[in-house]
């Protein structure tokens, strides 16, 4: 029940935020469009000036890469704040007359995209583009504050309205950073909570089984007694085992956080991975909500997190990442991670990392997936980047069982 709930919250919030950010970009293009449109009664419009043309086009590509942005591009931030500064300079070589310079939609463009730069202040470029940015924002001043007296006054309200700006981007980047370190603990936690009740059942039955054992060899008793009671208590073992993991299994259970992890989770997984400063997407097939064993569903879930940890170790230079969910005809499920990095080298310089059998995790994460009959596949994608791709299917194989049983 708290699934579904929190599936449509979710998808409530992204329509909210979705329907907020097509507001705020109609705004700023009519701020554009009026700016560009207006004078007073002794100048002309700004749009009798290819000055302005210049620096409307430079608003309108901040109001793109705000509307486009996501983490992981803060490169399109860096471009836009460089494009502004060109576009001041160009307005202080070039003398308009009685034309005023256009620049409010671009400066309420760069503030918003300030919030970004602060927010993902480590991400690639660099911190740089947060001091380019403010300057930008700064700088555009010179543009508007034509009127004489006007540019102190001015200029003190947009620096008012940055330090703002900063301090809100700072507040969202120490709650991601909590946010992280929240899911840390109870990572732990859950761990820890899990390798007690092994250590208690495991402990309990086993050494019953032992003793059990070491009886039969001392008393003079039927050996077939001795060997039922043993069945007896590993069918016990067993049982317990199964109670626990239903217990893990369970949605309800533990607050609804399976620490096995499954589909639902793999939106979580890849938004974190994003929050840190990857360009990476995710798709996971509606059809598939609920029609996924648990055990395949955990596998899934395990071939996204080892492809991403690989990517964030290995693929140099990668700037996006797909990660896709998807049925694979009545029976599978496909699930790739596509980036477009360049594979780290081994030592010896010959061959990516993974291909030198440096990818140890790869090799376990292989055995997962061929335990429950599914299929694992990494290599170099032929455009470039690389595919971590697995095929598995929908209900556990049966041939799984007979493999453990030998």
């Amino acid at each position: 029940m708290n699934a579904p709930r929190a599936a449509a919250g979710g998808r409530f919030n992204r329509l909210v935020m979705r329907l907020l950010k097509i507001g705020i970009v109609s705004g700023l293009l009519l701020v554009l469009l009026a700016e560009s449109m207006s004078s007073l009664p002794d100048e002309r419009p700004p749009y009798v000036s290819w000055v302005s043309w210049v620096q409307m086009a430079t608003a309108l590509f901040a109001i793109g890469v705000y509307t486009y942005y996501r983490p992981g591009r803060k490169r399109w931030i860096a471009a836009a704040a460089l494009a502004s500064l060109a576009a001041t300079g160009l307005d202080a070589v070039y003398d308009q007359g009685e034309v005023r310079g256009v620049g409010t939609a671009e400066l309420l463009s760069l503030g918003l995209l300030m919030l970004f730069a602060v927010r993902h202040w480590d991400a690639a470029p660099g911190r740089w583009v947060a001091f380019a940015t403010g300057a930008a924002v700064m700088t555009i001043g010179s543009r508007l504050f034509v009127i004489e007296g006007a540019a102190v006054g001015g200029t003190a309200l947009i620096l008012m309205a940055m330090l703002s700006v900063i301090g809100f981007g700072a507040y969202l980047r120490s709650m991601d950073k909590l946010r992280r370190e929240t899911q840390e603990e109870v990572r732990r936690a859950e761990r820890l909570e899990l390798a007690r009740e092994m250590h208690d059942f495991v402990a309990h039955h086993v050494t019953g089984m032992v003793v059990l054992a070491q009886a039969g060899q001392v008393a003079a008793t039927d050996p077939l007694k001795s060997f039922a009671d043993i069945e007896e208590a590993g069918l016990a073992a067993l049982a317990s085992m199964r109670r626990m993991v239903r217990m893990l299994r369970d949605d309800d259970a533990a607050g609804g956080v399976n620490p096995l992890g499954d589909l639902s989770q793999i939106e979580d997984l890849v938004d974190r991975f994003t929050r840190e400063g990857m360009d990476a997407s995710c798709f996971i097939s509606p059809e598939l909500a609920g029609a996924v064993a648990p055990e395949i569903a955990a596998t899934a879930h395990r071939v996204v997190r080892e492809a991403l940890t690989n990517v964030r170790k290995h693929a140099r230079g990668a700037t996006r990442v797909r990660v896709v969910v998807a049925a694979a005809g009545g029976q599978g499920v496909e699930v790739s991670v596509r980036d477009d990095g360049r594979a780290a080298r081994s030592r010896l310089g010959r061959e990516p990392l993974a291909e030198s059998g440096g990818g140890l995790g790869l090799v376990g994460l292989r055995e997962r997936v061929e335990a429950v009959g599914g299929q694992l596949r990494a290599q170099v994608r032929p455009e470039g980047g690389w595919e971590t791709a697995a095929w598995l299917p929908r209900a556990v194989a049966e041939v799984r069982a007979d493999a453990a049983g030998s």
